[in-house]
């Protein structure tokens, strides 16, 4: 019977070799739960990780070309294909926003104004509502998996807003953990980023992107489009001032 999966294919060839998971797991490196999770499909291992398993397994070949053939349109499970299911897999999550303050790191207030003036035709309780939600997400990916952030947005992100707004957003940003911030100065652009883009590194390996777009979010597995993507993150970083010189910007801004 042809397996669908790559998870079903290691775990019978698993059993073929007479290893138990945990006994697997040893012969690999990895854990006995981290095992179990690619032969249920709840990850994708990475290109070493699968090197690792084939000669393990001693399969000559066999289980890496199972995996690249398994992998060969996209890296990500079905059920990750969405941004928000890859902030919770990630152990790492870099934020390139051309003209606001990344959703993620928004303040109510400034959240309010977001939703406001992208949805005009919303009540006030639903705007509301909806920068409330916004703005719980940080402290539950925190509780969740806890990720590293970093975040490139344009000084103008701040200025744009009224000075109460600006000075909760300022006050927001200072005070979260385990963020780095990178301003874009004024005078400065992030050319050839045209809609806000996040990269990830998940936490069982491997890595994604997303890009919003007028028809939706695109999430992009590591064989996608996602050079491009990569270098468009780091050339953003490139622009942006250091964590320590952004940090001393924010706090001397009016």
């Amino acid at each position: 019977m042809a397996e669908h999966t790559f998870g079903s294919y290691l775990a019978k060839e698993r059993k073929r070799a007479g290893h138990t998971i945990r006994r697997l797991a040893k012969k690999a490196g990895k854990s006995s739960s981290t095992i179990s999770r690619w032969e249920n499909d709840q990850f994708v291992p990475a290109r070493d990780d699968a090197l690792g398993l084939d000669k393990a397994l001693e399969l000559r070949g066999a289980l890496f070309r199972k995996w690249e053939g398994f992998t060969a349109e996209s890296t990500l499970l079905p059920w990750m294909q969405d941004a928000g299911k890859l902030e919770e897999a990630a152990s790492l999550i870099e934020y390139v926003s051309p003209v606001l303050v990344p959703g993620l790191l928004q303040s109510p207030s400034y959240a309010e104004i977001v939703f406001r003036e992208g949805q005009p035709l919303l009540p006030a309780y639903e705007v509301q509502r909806l920068a409330a939600l916004r703005c719980a997400r940080y402290e539950q990916l925190r509780a969740q998996n806890d990720p590293w952030v970093s975040a490139v947005f344009p000084v103008s992100a701040l200025l744009c807003v009224p000075e109460a707004v600006r000075a909760e957003q300022v006050s927001h940003l200072l005070s979260l953990e385990k963020v780095s911030l990178h301003l874009v100065p004024e005078g400065s652009a992030l050319i050839g980023v045209i809609t806000p883009m996040l990269m990830v590194r998940l936490l069982e390996g491997g890595k994604a992107a997303s890009a919003d777009h007028l028809t939706g979010n695109v999430v992009y597995g590591e064989t996608d489009d996602f050079d491009r993507l990569t270098e468009l993150v780091k050339r953003a970083f490139a622009i942006a001032l250091p964590e320590p010189q952004s940090r001393k910007l924010l706090e001397e801004l009016p």
